[in-house]
Order: C-alpha cells, then structure tokens, then sequence
C-alpha cells in the first residue's frame, strides 16, 4: 500500500482528499504545517513555492493543493490571491460586480507533487459564475459564492460529494492519482 503525505491544515480539504483517494489502494496522512504562502496572483508561482516549502519541513515526498479564484469583471482577479481576498472582504465581493455586468467566473485548483528533486504540478479549472448573493454553509472560502456551471447552486449549498463532482480541485487530483498510478482497491 503505498503512502500518500498531504499538507494541508483545512480540515474540509482533508474530508475532500479522503473522499476522492476512498477507492485507491493507498494510505493518505495528513502533514499540519501552516505554509506561509508567497503573495501572487500566478497559481503556478504559489504551488510551485508551497510544494517546496512542506517537502523541506517534512523531508518526505508531500502533496499540496491551492485554489484560483478568477472573476472576469475582475480581470481574473483575486486569482491565487483568493484566500486573503475572502478572509477581508467575505460574500461582499457579491457586490461589487455591477448589476448589467458578466459574472463568469472560474476556479482553478493547482495540486503538487514534490519529491524533493523534482515538483510535479497539475492544473484544472471549473467555469461558472459568481451569484449574487452568499448561499450555503457547506466548504470554505469563497464556496458561497461561486455557482459551477451546469448547476443552479453555489458549491457551498452541495455536499460534498456533489460538489466533487464539479470540482477542480477533483479534475487536478485525477491527473495526480494517474501520474502517481495508483491502484483502485479489490472489491470483496
């Protein structure tokens, strides 16, 4: 059974990759180091410093994840920027999109591998649109806010499996589980 290290400290996260690493004959632990992130709004400079920095703290082969959120009113802005967008400003960038104006959006989630002589980074997006209003209580971040497309609900108004199955976060995760050629476990 091959062990698979991820840093986060995101308890919901956690819930996530456990859900989406269930049916794999692997052993998924979590690393609870708090990655001070470099601020840039490139998702590739971010994962890239943030793999790098949880394989030195932890000198094993660590996975990392980090979320985009791009809003086209805003120039794709707050981008990789979103989590200390949403910890000051909340469901009120709701309204600072004008009534008239587009509200596409998408997220992106970027997922590294580091083994510690090389980073492996997968990229995936989901496109949909800003609401206007926060609805939900399930997730984090900006989960209130985004409606993925092909629903009619925010990602936060889901449960978990079924926002798993829109997610980014779940497109990047399949690209790493297929680089890592993992096993789906036996069925009894």
């Amino acid at each position: 059974m091959k062990e698979l290290f991820f840093n986060t400290i995101n308890t919901t996260k956690q819930s996530e990759i456990r859900e989406l690493f269930a049916p794999f004959d692997c052993d998924v632990k979590f690393l609870d180091f708090n990655i001070t992130e470099i601020l840039s709004h490139d998702i590739r400079e971010v994962i890239l410093a943030k793999s790098l920095a949880a394989f030195e703290k932890h000198q094993v082969p660590v996975i990392v994840e980090h979320g985009a959120l791009e809003i086209d009113f805003f120039n794709k802005f707050p981008g990789a920027l979103s989590k200390p967008m949403w910890n000051l400003m909340g469901a009120k960038i709701c309204n600072l999109i004008p009534k008239g104006e587009s509200r596409k959006a998408k997220v992106v989630s970027a997922v590294c591998y580091c083994d510690g002589k090389k980073r492996f980074p997968f990229f995936a997006e989901t496109k949909g649109v800003i609401s206007f209003e926060a609805k939900g209580c399930y997730g984090f971040q900006f989960d209130p806010i985004f409606i993925p497309e092909g629903s009619t609900v925010t990602y936060a108004e889901m449960s978990q499996t079924d926002k798993l199955k829109y997610s980014q976060a779940t497109k990047a995760y399949e690209q790493l589980q297929k680089y890592l050629k993992l096993v789906k476990k036996q069925s009894i």
